[in-house]
């Protein structure tokens, strides 16, 4: 169970000039009238099954982009969550007439790019090879085969990616505000879980493929050089045949705002910062005329260096950074204001955050912030215009919202136009200050008290489900109580205590990197560590009773400080048969559900740098967690290990499987030997001679 520094050790080592002179730079140039922007032209044609073709001709450069998409709403996908993802992205990974292979080595062939997802799929190459690319593409999306084989890959990347979820703060926030926000029975409020996921079938693949790709509901749109009645021709030879369909019509209620504002906050116990989303759910649909003067009052708020930023970072210097996202969507949108602050600031960003979202409610924008806005919003319209797929993206959205079609030639007209009273007008109207949502991940401890100004908190476990918290009378016992129970039904004191030296070696895999692990402690306190990275090189780390040293490729070095006081608790042989004898101090902080299991939260500190937090099953009082932080070259990283499948050795109860998360990474260790009292020389334990 020493396996806390080896995690900190593995992350670490993986780890022309203008004459200005006659301007006022103290005066703002007078705005011009916005000009018109070069939007192209293009061609709307209807086919017999009902796919509309968009055509925008562009020959300054020999290219071509094919831009399709199957134009429905959002659908509830209940136990098979993830299913439409899934099947979305396997259409390019083999068709009926060809394997992945063949469709990888064709694509590179004419040099192309073919790549698809749940509702889209987008393609681009050489005009030269334009009737090649539309067979590819057609191939693709009428005849997928959903290979098993390729699905079974995805569905294993996609298990690893959520188990990564659990771990990331910020990934933990979003399905967090996620879930809150519009609520699981919305398609915007539920998110796969390794149970959905496990439950995709080739089958299902199928099933929702027939069910929603039909071409009636489909926009194909193609920008580049090309002859129109060539790509016409194409089209009808390529998806002429395809028949039309009805795609489901899906039920579901609108999310509610809250009649207050609410706090729904995930506990890291060791976290050091707070990872917080306030948001807001906004009815502002795609056609509606508040979705330029909302995108500019955004813009001024925190839609990139502007009033959080400025207010969070640069005066306060909580952050190194804090935006805000608002944007239209027809089914329902939603306003996000998103930082990360240390623990002790937490609730005070909070305040700076509502005082902005208050005072662009309250105050009219001055001209120059207005302006300055108003040119970033242009800035970044422009410059979109420079790639294709954006034309055919904007292309399809006049069409498929009903948008005027000088929509985006008059784009810049219309934010020119954007007024300091439209700015406060919407900001009025769309922004409620008082009805937010405040998600946020991070230490209970440090900031929940704190918390309870802005709103009823609502605890949640790293799944967004919600946790009743036991009440403390519910604890019956102590914490020197509890670990007994642990020593208990791991083997007793007795047969722990006949333990002088424990050797365990242990493998796992890390970003393709096969570990190999050796740790070995001895009594009373004795630690070392040997971790091979693959053959490639070898880390030691040891701790005699008194000093600890690390070894690696970079030469050997003392370990101090906070890094010391932490590898003297892991050179415990019997930490929970020792711990007092240290002076480290244990509390029983409360009961956690995880995993719908009820946990006893048990708070370690050794001193005021050293401090962890562990759990242990309210009924078989096993350890299943331990949290804390550890030192990097990055500063203060946050690490969870997870013990499962216990197993007896020689009369000990010992994890067979350790999975440690930390940095982004996660790691599958299990354990391959464990010895006991083989003799071990203390000779390992000192610092070798450089």
């Amino acid at each position: 169970m020493k396996m806390k520094l080896i995690i900190s050790i593995i992350m670490i080592t993986i780890s022309s000039q203008f004459n200005l002179a006659q301007l006022d730079r103290t005066k703002i140039p007078a705005p011009s009238e916005a000009p018109a922007v070069s939007f192209p032209d293009y061609d709307l044609v209807t086919m017999k099954n009902g796919m509309r073709v968009i055509l925008v001709k562009d020959d300054e450069l020999p290219t071509i982009s094919i831009s399709f998409l199957i134009d429905r709403e959002p659908q509830l996908e209940g136990e098979f969550a993830g299913s439409i993802g899934i099947m979305g992205q396997l259409l390019r990974n083999g068709t009926k007439t060809r394997t992945k292979d063949k469709l990888d080595e064709e694509i590179d062939l004419i040099g192309g790019r073919i790549s698809s997802f749940s509702t889209n799929v987008s393609a681009s190459g050489l005009a030269k090879y334009t009737e090649k690319l539309f067979e590819l593409t057609s191939d693709i999306i009428l005849n997928p085969a959903f290979p098993q084989d390729e699905l079974d890959k995805v569905k294993e990347q996609a298990i690893s990616g959520l188990k990564y979820r659990k771990t990331d703060p910020n990934s933990i926030v979003s399905i967090l505000r996620q879930k809150v926000l519009y609520g699981s029975n919305h398609p915007y409020g539920e998110f796969e879980t390794e149970e959905s996921i496990s439950k995709i079938t080739q089958q299902k693949c199928f099933e929702l493929y027939n069910s929603l790709f039909k071409p009636n509901q489909a926009m194909i749109a193609v920008v580049g050089d090309f002859d129109k009645k060539k790509i016409l021709n194409l089209l009808e030879k390529y998806f002429g045949s395809w028949k039309k369909g009805q795609i489901p019509e899906p039920k579901f209620a609108a999310p509610q705002i809250p009649s207050q504002t609410n706090v729904a906050m995930v506990d890291r116990p060791s976290s050091v910062q707070s990872v917080i989303r306030v948001s807001q759910v906004v009815d502002l649909k795609r056609n509606s005329p508040d979705v330029m003067p909302v995108s500019i009052m955004n813009t001024i708020l925190g839609g990139g260096i502007f009033r959080l930023f400025i207010n969070l970072r640069e005066k306060h210097s909580y952050t190194y950074g804090a935006y805000s996202s608002m944007g239209p969507d027809d089914l329902i949108g939603n306003f996000t204001a998103s930082t990360s602050v240390r623990n002790e600031v937490t609730d005070s960003a909070l305040s700076q955050i509502f005082y902005e979202l208050n005072r662009i409610r309250d105050e009219k924008v001055e001209s120059k912030e207005l302006e300055m806005a108003k040119n970033y919003v242009s800035g970044s319209f422009v410059q979109s215009l420079e790639r294709a797929e954006s034309i055919a993206d904007y292309a399809i959205e006049i069409e498929r919202y009903n948008l005027p079609k000088d929509y985006y030639k008059t784009y810049l007209k219309r934010i020119y136009n954007v007024s300091a009273d439209d700015v406060q007008r919407v900001a009025k109207q769309y922004l409620k200050p008082n009805q937010m949502t405040i998600a946020l991940v991070g230490s209970a401890a440090e900031v929940k008290e704190k918390l309870a100004k802005f709103g009823p908190i609502t605890m949640y476990d790293e799944d967004a489900n919600i946790i009743v918290e036991k009440p403390l009378s519910e604890i019956k016992l102590t914490a020197d109580e509890l670990l007994a129970k642990f020593v208990e039904v791991s083997g007793g004191a007795e047969k722990l205590n006949s333990v002088k030296d424990r050797t365990v070696e242990l493998s796992g895999l890390v970003q393709n990197i096969n570990l190999k692990v050796k740790v070995v402690n001895k009594a009373p306190a004795k630690l070392y560590l040997e971790i091979d990275f693959g053959g490639m090189f070898t880390q030691k780390i040891g701790y005699d009773g008194v000093k600890g040293w690390a070894v690696s490729p970079q030469g050997t070095m003392d370990i101090e400080g906070s890094n010391l006081s932490d590898l003297k608790t892991q050179a415990l042989i019997n930490f929970y048969l020792q711990y007092k004898d240290f002076s480290i101090k244990a509390n029983i902080a409360g009961i956690k559900t995880i995993k719908e299991k009820d946990y006893y939260e048990v708070v370690f500190e050794a001193d005021t740098t050293n401090k962890w937090t562990e759990y242990f099953g309210k009924d078989d009082f096993l350890k299943f967690r331990q949290i804390k932080s550890a030192e990097s070259p990055a500063g203060k990283v946050e690490q969870t290990t997870d013990y499962l499948d216990y197993k007896d050795y020689g009369g000990i109860l010992y994890p067979a499987k350790q999975v440690q998360s930390v940095m982004g990474q996660l790691i599958d260790l299990k354990v391959d030997k464990l010895e006991v009292n083989t003799g071990v020389d203390d000779a390992i334990f000192v610092k070798p001679v450089k």
